[in-house]
């Protein structure tokens, strides 16, 4: 009633309700500059909204979403086993966005045989499925990687709807250090995607780690192998991202935050 109301919206003179002013303090105390760094406050967020990111920021990562055939069940929720048909693309995506600040993750690839051909990378937060048919669109091969108007022009418009202002003004949708020679594939969704070189590249070998650090400040994703930094791969990067990891081919991957190498 009256006093849910007073509680819940600002009263004259105020910028916040009382239930909002709380929440701004506890996150004003709570955290460090870092996470202040990486939470930036969109203008359309709430206070209670924020402090719920910065709990879910908190959290450590995990692999919310399987998209595709061939994954074993998930014996914990950071990591990924997929033993599909060599010939198809699925992909596993974290529901953890990064908005602002510097990310930094380890990708743990353990594969028996040969190269692992896995993509590991950014992609906006979008849904690889909603009103998108699995065999008649992906034609049973999900990777957001491949995916431009000229190559499944039908997916690229239904990703390109997701767009909000949240994006910012990037037009690298999807970007990621392909294993298997160290390539940095990235793609718009509509007309620019390439397979390129870069300085500092490196294919990594069977098993190992690749770190990434996704820096929001400066817009760049730098690559690093085994604790080693070979360089940034790709720049050009802004507004929102989440990330994930594409197989071709079987292998295991364990995802963690950590802290960037010197």
């Amino acid at each position: 009633g009256r006093t849910s109301a007073r509680f819940g919206l600002p009263q004259a003179g105020q910028q916040r309700s009382l239930v909002n002013e709380v929440a701004h303090q506890q996150f004003r105390e709570s955290t460090t500059d870092e996470e202040r760094g990486c939470l930036p406050k969109y203008s359309d967020e709430s206070d209670v909204g924020l402090c719920r990111v910065l709990e879910k920021f908190r959290q450590p990562l995990c692999f919310d979403g399987l998209l595709g055939g061939g994954f074993s069940p998930q014996e914990h929720p950071a990591r990924v086993t997929y033993s599909g048909p060599l010939g198809s693309w699925s992909t596993a995506m974290s529901g953890h966005t990064m908005r602002g600040g510097r990310h930094f993750v380890e990708f743990i690839i353990t594969k028996e045989q040969t190269n692992p051909l896995v993509c590991l990378g950014i992609t906006r937060p979008v849904s690889l499925i909603d009103g998108i048919d699995l065999e008649t669109e992906w034609e049973g091969s999900v990777n957001p990687l491949t995916v431009w108007s000229n190559r499944k022009p039908a997916i690229a418009e239904k990703l390109r709807s997701q767009r909000t202002a949240k994006w910012g003004n990037g037009t690298v949708h999807c970007c990621s250090y392909y294993c298997h020679g160290g390539f940095c594939f990235w793609t718009d969704w509509d007309n620019e995607n390439d397979y390129s070189d870069w300085q500092g590249r490196e294919s990594l070998q069977r098993n190992g780690t690749i770190g990434m650090l996704l820096d929001l400040n400066e817009g760049t994703l730098s690559v690093f192998k085994n604790g080693r930094l070979l360089g940034k791969m790709k720049g050009g990067l802004d507004g929102e991202y989440c990330w994930f990891v594409a197989f071709y081919s079987d292998g295991t991957v364990s995802l963690s935050k950590g802290e960037a190498p010197n």
